[in-house]
């Protein structure tokens, strides 16, 4: 059933309270539609969801999963290019550094597919969180991104003034107020945390070296 079709998760929704809230819907591309396929994806204190696709994913699957640890490996429970990213950064240090650690795991997809396939397609907008900070990435190979936008969030709970209470980071915009959302570059993240939002360069290696 379709989430914005769904009266049980509206019921639910409504009764829900968070400081932190990562919501997905998937359209698939990659792997069955089944739970186990669903964002978002979480291991340890880490949640991750992503929208948009590795090309020739199945084509250079194992090779990226022989790069996971036993245990890592042993996580693994779906089929999608979604999860294995984000089992690949947590292989690659993101508890000490989740931007670091991302960019490595798409520039081993990048690497990867070059050498198998010749070429490389990675589109990657995404979000994920410790429940401490909460960072979003958009990035393409081709410089092709699924879109990503932010905006400040106000209305119950807002501070004395009116002011901000926290940021809203959405594939699209959620209404027509246009001056209040702006739209994050390629080759961008964000770092959101309580000191308030950070914009930050992502440039994985693989695209680096290449320039």
């Amino acid at each position: 059933l379709p989430a914005w079709s769904d009266c049980n998760l509206r019921s639910i929704a409504r009764q829900i309270r968070s400081p932190l809230f990562l919501a997905h819907v998937r359209a698939a591309t990659t792997g069955a539609t089944r739970r186990d396929n669903c964002h978002p994806f979480v291991h340890g204190h880490w949640s991750f969801m992503h929208n948009g696709q590795v090309a020739s994913f199945e084509a250079i699957r194992r090779p990226l999963e022989s790069l996971l640890s036993d245990e890592l490996f042993s996580a693994r429970t779906g089929s999608t290019d979604s999860e294995l990213l984000f089992l690949l950064a947590l292989q690659f240090g993101m508890d000490a550094d989740p931007l670091g650690a991302m960019e490595k795991a798409i520039a081993a997809v990048e690497d990867i597919s070059m050498e198998r396939l010749g070429t490389a397609l990675v589109r990657f907008t995404a979000c994920f969180s410790n429940g401490r900070q909460l960072y979003a990435v958009r990035y393409a190979t081709d410089h092709k991104p699924p879109t990503l936008y932010a905006a400040p969030m106000t209305g119950k709970g807002s501070d004395a003034d009116g002011s901000k209470t926290g940021y809203c980071l959405v594939s699209e915009p959620l209404n027509d107020e246009a001056d209040t959302w702006v739209e994050i570059p390629d080759g961008s993240a964000v770092k959101v945390c309580p000191d308030g939002m950070q914009a930050l360069l992502f440039q994985p290696q693989a695209l680096s070296k290449a320039a």
